[in-house]
């Protein structure tokens, strides 16, 4: 740990790299399904009418500590509609105070189990705790909170460390569209085949970093070849790489260490057709 955090701030720039040319209208009157990458594990959504976002931090740090080597692909005030808001777990990189306040309250907030001890009230106009494999249903949309293997706890001293039930991801569907957000794991042959025999997954938003030190990630985070393995077990057509590039958070020697990784083993694998690698700020229309 100390080795982590002194890289980390040895590493840190005065201000993060900028992205050049951000789109200035994300959301769409009307769209069949499109994907745009914040950073991080932070994505906005939309299917049809109905617009979500991952996981969202929009500030320059992370707990006050990490800080972030590239900043957002959109800026939160560039979403002027929202509908809800899937949150993984509480790290802060994922339940970020800062960022939540900056969002419309319009939006409906899914937590995990435990999440909405440690959410202030912000005023969006419903919060609500979800439980693995328990189902939140409204106007023809079905998310489904599916199992992650994470660790829990905000503070490093609050709540058991490995409380995997404290980790979720979700599952949308919406309109003969389906999509899955990993949030924040590692990998498990059970979950994600479980997963994979349960829904017909369009696209896959699934993490890919940090990698070192392995023998602790391995643990918590799932590294490129991990990430691959998902995508096989949940069967999806599409995987969008996550959770890399935008904060320092191991010992990987770059901020491209996991993404280069993977994009070797695709090319191994000649799978080119099912990775989709955005940029930070790129959005992707699938169906229009």
């Amino acid at each position: 740990m100390t080795r982590f955090i002194v890289q980390s701030l040895a590493q840190l720039p005065v201000s993060p790299d900028t992205v050049t040319g951000k789109i200035e209208h994300p959301v769409f009157s009307q769209v069949g399904l499109s994907v745009l990458w914040v950073g991080h594990a932070t994505c906005l959504i939309q299917i049809g009418d109905k617009v979500f976002l991952t996981d969202p931090i929009f500030t320059n740090t992370a707990g006050m500590i990490s800080k972030r080597r590239i900043e957002p692909g959109i800026p939160a005030s560039s979403i002027d509609r929202l509908d809800y808001i899937l949150i993984s777990h509480i790290h802060f990189d994922h339940l970020s105070y800062g960022s939540l306040s900056l969002l419309l309250k319009t939006a409906t907030m899914l937590l995990p189990p435990g999440g909405a001890e440690y959410t202030p009230e912000f005023g969006f106009s419903e919060y609500r705790e979800i439980n693995t494999w328990e189902v939140f249903e409204a106007d023809g949309l079905r998310i489904t909170a599916v199992p992650a293997k994470h660790f829990n706890g905000r503070y490093g001293f609050d709540i058991p460390w490995l409380d995997y039930d404290a980790c979720i991801g979700y599952v949308i569907e919406y309109q003969g569209k389906t999509v899955f957000f990993a949030g924040d794991t590692a990998y498990d042959p059970e979950i994600f085949k479980n997963i994979g025999s349960k829904f017909t997954i369009d696209i896959a938003l699934i993490p890919i970093a940090p990698v070192e030190p392995h023998d602790f990630m391995i643990q918590v985070h799932a590294d490129p070849n991990e990430a691959l393995q998902i995508l096989e077990d949940s069967e999806a057509r599409i995987m969008i790489p996550i959770h890399h590039r935008t904060f320092i958070q191991g010992m990987d020697s770059s901020l491209t260490f996991a993404e280069d990784q993977l994009k070797r083993l695709v090319s191994e694998r000649h799978i080119e057709e099912r990775l989709i690698i955005l940029g930070i700020g790129e959005q992707r229309i699938f169906v229009p």
